[in-house]
């Protein structure tokens, strides 16, 4: 009776422990895939991770997942090497994600009609979302040289609707499409910082006189 009590407890402790195994090689491969993907978005320009924002910021909390609640079971150094990978998304975080501007709710839905033809950015299907992206841009290489900076705020509020909205419908999107709405992003960026530029060098021209 003894032996047999014995050895039913070997085989729990064999088998507990090749669950820790197992669970640790899991989390050492999350890791290691959070590893690939921070070198790679690291190495993108700025411009880039903000027009990709949206997407940027869903792919990490998938990636994070089960890291987040397994902390614990990661040796010290792979828990060091997370924690500076946390640390550095926070930067990227703050530095992308503006403020909240208090947008008026019907002057934001003649933006959004006027930028991408509707008001339900969140419901375009995927197959038009190609289409809404370059009327969003249109409108704003026609407009952008006489907005003010709250009119910036709408077009950033309506550009980030429809990047959410990419997003959302990624894997739904032809390869076409990813391409070219990829460059709109980009595009929209450009034209971003070139007016917080042009409103830089203004306020020094101002500071001098």
């Amino acid at each position: 009776m003894k032996r047999t009590l014995r050895w039913m407890l070997t085989i729990l402790l064999t088998v507990t422990a090749a669950g820790v195994v197992q669970a640790q090689s899991q989390l050492e491969r999350d890791l290691a895939d959070l590893r690939t993907w921070m070198k790679q978005r690291s190495s993108q320009a700025d411009s880039t991770i903000a027009a990709e924002w949206p997407t940027v910021k869903k792919e990490f909390k998938e990636l994070t997942y089960s890291l987040d609640g397994n902390t614990r079971k990661l040796s010290e150094k792979s828990r060091s090497e997370y924690n500076g990978y946390k640390e550095q998304y926070a930067a990227w975080q703050q530095r992308h994600e503006s403020e909240l501007v208090d947008l008026d709710g019907r002057e934001l839905e003649r933006w959004e009609r006027e930028m991408t033809g509707t008001t339900t950015i969140k419901s375009i299907k995927p197959v038009h979302l190609r289409d809404a992206f370059t009327r969003a841009l249109e409108y704003t290489r026609g407009y952008r040289q006489d907005w003010s900076l709250r009119d910036w705020a709408y077009a950033e509020f309506v550009m980030g609707e429809l990047n959410s909205r990419k997003a959302d419908v990624l894997d739904l999107l032809s390869a076409g499409d990813k391409i070219r709405i990829a460059a709109l992003q980009v595009e929209f960026t450009t034209l971003q910082k070139s007016r917080q530029a042009k409103d830089a060098y203004e306020d020094r021209r101002k500071e001098r006189r």
